[in-house]
């Protein structure tokens, strides 16, 4: 038996829907809606819509995703949590099968090029994996109709609840790369939507991207390769769309090209492309006293500003916000000596239960979500490279979203933060430093800020107001502008292991 030294053996890693298969239209989609139908809910998900969810994460989680108060009343649901998880779980049990017999049928055929590719990994001493959020039997049901069902027993799956978090967190691919046991430079995924890039970028993994239909405008800039399809000779060709890699493929995507675009063994870092600005080669990595400069940033806005974001919440809201959002940031002020710093994610996490408890309204749940994703995100970190910061930020989002049960364009603090996130993700791809990328974090957030004063309230006690919130300002959406304002102002004068309160600001942050 020949072994395959270590410094020869690679391993890949195929998401599976949008991937193995174009499964999202013909497939998940028509199981969702056949799922609501068979169980009476009033809701049926447009192509549009869908593509809207597929942000999220997970089917049991885009189907989460419908449990609004209206929701919840029309569809004569449990009002306690515990019973609308149970029903949640009854609809993605029997969504589950629905798209497994729609799979076995042969109603979904695979994408081009990938029975081939993996057989050639598979051939050429690679390990091969999947690493998915849909549900285990979907995955498998899917694997075996894409490689056939003598490959597929071969191939190690990791699908469902095995982890605690979907993509974009790392989770499911940190799990595979533990049980791969292969350095991260030596594993190359196969993607198709930015969540999933996010989920592989985090983890430390060079990812290639397999646009569809639903994720061809999504950004893959950190992408070392992104193609229409892998192509087959003598069927479909691969058009290749951007190539930030040294694989030079042709019609069709050949193994030599997958092992082209790895980073070299040298490289004790590996980026997901060949140009080093890609990770923000003028961005060092964030320290523990970077991010306790944040959070104290963050809290000490929080306190100086309760009236002004009160006076901004209470012209359509309940005018609490400002009052609720202090008194949760002093406690943390107060504590702030006494936190659990082991690590990145402890801290922060310490913090969300702090907020969660003590803030009072929705502003409490949210606020704390988003610093426990962060933290959950982090993990066991004591410092953050530019690409973990991005995927705290984005984990944060995903929270937000889920817990308020809204998006962009719902005149809420995420009209806000999110273009504030884009733009932080794009100054790290052109290389520039933190100040700069604050600052142009901030100029955006209060933009799109003053945005919201012409939009409708869709959540919130704002939305009951319907029409009469447009011309208002969103107070979530300032707060965070002023937040970003603020770290963009004080980041030049601070000093290692300095409180922002021991920066003097010009004037007063509004």
């Amino acid at each position: 038996m020949t072994v395959v030294p270590d410094v020869e053996r690679r391993a890949l890693v195929l998401d599976c829907d949008g991937v193995l298969a174009d499964t999202e239209r013909d497939g998940h989609l028509v199981a969702f809606n056949q799922t609501f139908a068979e169980f009476g809910l009033p809701v049926r998900w447009s192509p549009a819509e869908y593509r809207q969810k597929l942000r999220i994460g997970g089917g049991k989680e885009r189907m989460a995703s419908l449990l609004t108060p209206e929701f919840v009343a029309a569809a004569r649901l449990p009002a306690d949590s515990a019973g609308q998880e149970a029903a949640v779980s009854d609809w993605h049990r029997r969504k589950t099968e629905i798209y497994t017999h729609l799979m076995a049928a042969g109603a979904i055929p695979p994408r081009p090029g990938v029975a081939r590719i993996v057989a050639e990994a598979m051939a050429g001493g690679w390990q091969v994996a999947v690493a998915s959020t849909s549900a285990l039997a979907s995955v498998q049901a899917t694997l075996d109709q894409a490689v056939g069902t003598e490959l597929a027993p071969l191939i190690k799956v990791f699908a469902g609840d095995v982890v605690p978090r979907k993509k974009p967190a790392p989770d499911i691919y940190l799990l595979a790369l533990n049980w791969l046991g292969l350095p991260a430079n030596h594993v190359v995924v196969i993607e198709d939507s930015h969540n999933g890039l996010v989920a592989a970028a985090a983890a430390g993994l060079t990812c290639v991207i397999t646009v569809n239909d639903f994720t061809a405008g999504e950004d893959f800039s950190d992408a070392a390769l992104v193609v229409t399809s892998l192509g087959d000779p003598g069927g479909d060709r691969c058009s290749v769309l951007a190539n930030r890699s040294a694989a030079s493929p042709g019609d069709w995507v050949t193994l030599d090209d997958l092992a082209a675009v790895l980073p070299p063994d040298h490289d004790p870092q590996p980026s997901v492309a060949a140009k080093p600005p890609r990770q923000g080669a003028h961005m060092p990595v964030a320290t523990f006293d970077d991010v306790e400069f944040v959070v104290h940033t963050i809290a000490q806005v929080s306190v100086d500003n309760e009236k002004y974001f009160g006076e901004l919440d209470a012209v359509v809201g309940d005018g609490d916000f400002g009052y609720s959002m202090a008194r949760g940031f002093e406690l943390v002020l107060r504590d702030w000596d006494g936190f659990d710093r082991t690590d990145i994610g402890t801290f922060l996490k310490k913090v969300a239960v702090v907020i969660t408890s003590r803030i009072g309204g929705t502003s409490g749940p949210i606020w704390g979500t988003a610093f426990l994703r962060a933290g959950t995100t982090a993990g066991a970190e004591t410092e953050l490279t530019p690409l973990k910061v991005v995927a705290m930020l984005r984990a944060s989002v995903a929270g937000i979203k889920q817990r308020g049960q809204s998006d962009v364009g719902d005149k809420t603090l995420l009209d806000a933060v999110v273009p504030a996130i884009d733009v932080i993700e794009e100054q790290i791809g052109q290389g520039a430093d933190a100040a700069g990328t604050l600052r142009a974090a901030a100029s955006t957030a209060r933009e799109r800020a003053e945005a919201t004063r012409s939009m409708q309230a869709m959540r919130g006690r704002a939305a009951y107001t319907g029409e009469r919130s447009i011309g208002t300002l969103d107070a979530g959406a300032v707060a965070v502008a002023v937040m970003f304002e603020a770290l963009a102002d004080l980041w030049p004068a601070r000093q290692p292991g300095q409180k922002s309160t021991e920066v003097t600001a010009d004037e007063e942050v509004r």
